[in-house]
């Protein structure tokens, strides 16, 4: 049903309309609603949200329909409006169509124009309608994919991450060895199904982009097929690879593996027994042929396997003791990711198959791939190799461990304070447990809670979850970081949505590093590490600073805001003796335990020191600018020039006597 709302002020055009539409009215193709002005109107459509069309008459008091079509957008954007008005009204109805409007009729209105225009409109509606509820569905199944990302990536990296540290830790152990691959394995197989969701998604988006790099193919896709050797084994089949290729090339290494890796696995699947065959040749493109002698595809299926979520219900084939049918067809993902991924790379895919059906020929499948890729230029001295390739995507191999960062010998008591801040029980207990011999770790469930514990115990790092109930993540590091009691603190990310535009808000948001699940234990520690040594070092650098007596106060130099402001607060009560830590933390807005600990993460000085530092610093400065001791000593709070003298020898290592004596021969 079309929903029409008239506005006119002519009153004997209601039963004009009602008349003239009733057989729709009574089939419940239209319903009307009437307005007479332009404030009246409003009234209606804020109380009748589902109205579709407008029947708008141009000139009315109080309200005009040029006025209320402005208003219309913020109301109901999907809402089409006829405009109504005299012949002699032209330029009013040009500035009406220019506002927006989709269409008009004129007075005295020919009922059957009326219709028709009514009828075109209602059906605009209706279109537009319609494709606005399927931007809404295509966002809410974005959204769902990168929630359900989220949820599994979070049981994955509990399944990868200990699998990882026991691989390591009981390397001679066959059996031990064997069973914890294959769960690894398996776990990085449905790490690679979630991450074909995703692609999908990106590539519907148009967020999918190609991403060169300079390599062997032939040897990179030989990695890929050699990591299949036992599934082909269990199954006593023959898996061959022929490699033709002898030059190097530029390519995404990331695309090929998942085109490489769907064939193949898919060859294996539907093969029984005989051979599956993968040959890479450059004829004149680079071609990847992959041919099995499974059970085929029947002739009228091909035309449909590379639509998304197509499934191919096989018959109940047997053939003496063995079936062809197969318990779990797929998800109708693999073949479609590998369709658009090549044709993302400007190649293409084809298929040509003989179903088991057909008795009169040998069954099987060959899916021939092509990748206009191109060569890279041989070195000057003649050498034709490239540059290497890192190892291939882990989702067809055992996790890589990293290098571990080596461990900061430190006393127990100046261990680092870390600030764990994951919904996860299980995944938080374990991030615990593999940083506890290195930090002093703190722990919160949700985004409140850990900013609560950030702000009480200023940790030298935060390591945060992005999705969690109530503050997320993203919310967490946005007051962390404009915070000024907590905005030195190192923030990492921690989060299974891997997508750019995620990780770009996470980074905008003053997110120091970015962390995806499943994760590697040993990366984890390592960035954790190089923050916090960056730290170490910055703070170092500030005391040497500070401790410098030749380097006199320069607060333009001076990088760090909150060290800025600091320097303007006591600067404001240069002379005032009374001005101490109390003062200075009330005119910072801190309690004098947060401003102890934040100038101590940031300068490694307490407060008492860094104000008497800034104050004898100052000195110097006033007494080569021609104050004798006993006024530099009232111009910076000290009552006594006595004691001024004595805390000034201890700064400087002179008397202020000798310093200025010492200056003038300069």
């Amino acid at each position: 049903m079309t929903t029409i709302l008239v506005v006119d002020d002519e009153l004997d055009l209601e039963p004009l309309l009602l008349n003239w539409f009733r057989r729709q009215i009574r089939d419940s193709t239209y319903a009307f609603h009437f307005a007479h002005n332009g404030y009246e109107a409003l009234t209606v459509l804020r109380n009748e949200p589902a109205i579709d069309l407008l029947l708008l008459d141009i000139n009315m008091p109080e309200m005009d329909g040029l006025t209320l079509l402005t208003k219309l957008p913020a109301l109901n954007p999907l809402l089409l409006v006829v405009m109504v008005s005299a012949y002699g009204d032209m330029g009013n109805i040009r500035t009406a169509m220019n506002r927006g409007a989709f269409d008009f009729v004129c007075k005295p209105i020919v009922f059957d124009d009326l219709e028709i225009t009514i009828e075109k409109t209602a059906k605009q509606v209706r279109q537009l309608r319609e494709s606005h509820q399927l931007k809404i569905i295509d966002e809410l199944k974005t959204r769902f994919f990168d929630n359900i990302t989220h949820e599994f990536r979070t049981p994955l990296t509990l399944i990868l991450a200990p699998l990882e540290q026991l691989l390591k830790r009981y390397p001679d152990s066959a059996e031990l060895q064997h069973s914890l691959s294959m769960v690894a394995r398996n776990a990085q197989q449905l790490l690679r199904l979630i991450n074909q969701l995703l692609d999908l998604a990106k590539l519907e988006s148009g967020h999918l982009s190609v991403a060169l790099q300079a390599g062997d193919p032939g040897d990179f896709v030989g990695q890929i097929v050699q990591a299949f050797e036992g599934v082909a084994r269990e199954k006593n089949l023959l898996l061959s690879y022929e490699n033709e290729l002898t030059d190097g090339y530029t390519f995404d290494a990331d695309k090929l593996e998942q085109i490489t890796h769907n064939l193949v696995a898919n060859a294996l699947k539907f093969t029984q027994r005989g051979h599956v065959t993968v040959r890479l040749s450059a004829n004149p493109v680079v071609t990847l042929t992959v041919t099995d002698t499974g059970i085929g595809i029947a002739p009228e299926k091909l035309p449909y396997i590379f639509n998304r979520f197509y499934q191919i219900q096989q018959p109940g084939l047997t053939g003496g003791a063995s079936s062809y049918q197969f318990a779990n067809p797929g998800t109708g993902i693999g073949l479609a990711l590998v369709k658009e991924l090549a044709e993302l790379m400007g190649g293409s895919v084809t298929v040509s198959s003989v179903s088991a059906q057909d008795k009169s020929r040998p069954s099987g499948t060959t899916f021939t791939v092509t990748l206009p890729i191109m060569r890279t230029e041989p070195y000057a001295d003649g050498d034709s190799s490239v540059l290497p390739l890192l190892p291939i995507n882990e989702a067809v191999a055992v996790v890589r461990p990293l290098h571990q960062p080596p461990p900061v010998a430190v006393d127990v008591t100046e261990k680092p304070l870390v600030l764990v801040v994951e919904d996860n029980t299980e995944l938080n207990a374990f991030i615990v447990a593999e940083l506890a011999d290195r930090y002093r770790i703190l722990t919160a469930h949700n985004g409140t809670d850990g900013w609560a514990l950030a702000q009480a115990e200023l940790p030298d790092l935060v390591l945060s979850d992005i999705m969690m109930p109530g503050m997320d993540g993203y919310q967490l590091t946005h007051r962390l970081k404009t915070d000024p009691a907590t905005d030195h603190i190192a923030v990492v990310l921690l989060t299974a949505k891997t997508a750019q535009n995620s990780r770009m808000e996470g980074l905008e948001r003053g997110a120091d590093d970015y962390i995806s699940k499943p994760f590697h234990v040993d990366e984890l520690r390592l960035r954790i590490h190089n923050l916090l040594v960056r730290q170490q070092t910055l703070r170092a650098h500030f005391q040497q600073q500070f401790n410098r007596p030749e380097e006199l106060h320069q607060p333009e130099t001076m990088s760090d805001t909150f060290v800025k402001k600091l320097y303007a607060l006591i600067e404001n009560h240069l002379d005032d003796g009374q001005f101490r830590v109390d003062e200075l933390a009330q005119a910072v807005g801190m309690s004098r335990r947060t401003l102890h600990r934040k100038l101590a993460s940031v300068t490694s000085l307490s407060v008492t020191d860094f104000i008497r530092q800034y104050r004898l610093k100052r000195s110097g400065e006033l007494l080569r600018g021609g104050h004798n001791v006993s006024e530099t000593a009232y111009m910076i709070g000290y009552e006594s020039p006595a004691h001024f003298s004595t805390v000034f020898r201890e700064f400087f290592g002179k008397t202020p006597t000798d310093y200025l004596v010492d200056s003038s021969a300069q």
